[in-house]
């Protein structure tokens, strides 16, 4: 099985940024419909970690999402928002103290 990234927005704020989504060990169920094991983005918001099908729907996506965690370059199959604080953190242990 294998994963699938894609632009969406989330669906409980349509206002929210673009973001990409991760819909991981997918299985098709038809054209538009899709099974996947747990559904997360890039930039950490888990989605489902149950098992679900997930049905897709053309809303006008953009071909990149426009989430600045989503863009910070972390690969979309990761958790973006643990990587980035991972990050952080090693900065700031070589930091000089004043």
């Amino acid at each position: 099985m294998s994963d699938m990234t894609i632009v969406a927005k989330l669906l409980d704020d349509f206002g929210d940024n673009w973001h990409w989504v991760i819909l991981h060990d997918v299985e098709p169920r038809s054209e538009q419909q899709f099974w996947a094991s747990h559904i997360d983005t890039a930039c950490g918001v888990i989605l489902d970690e149950g098992g679900s099908v997930a049905e897709l729907v053309d809303t006008g996506a953009p071909a990149e999402p426009d989430c600045p965690l989503c863009l910070s370059g972390v690969s979309p199959s990761g958790n973006a928002a643990v990587q980035v604080a991972e990050e952080i953190m090693e900065e700031a242990q070589h930091a000089p103290i004043p």
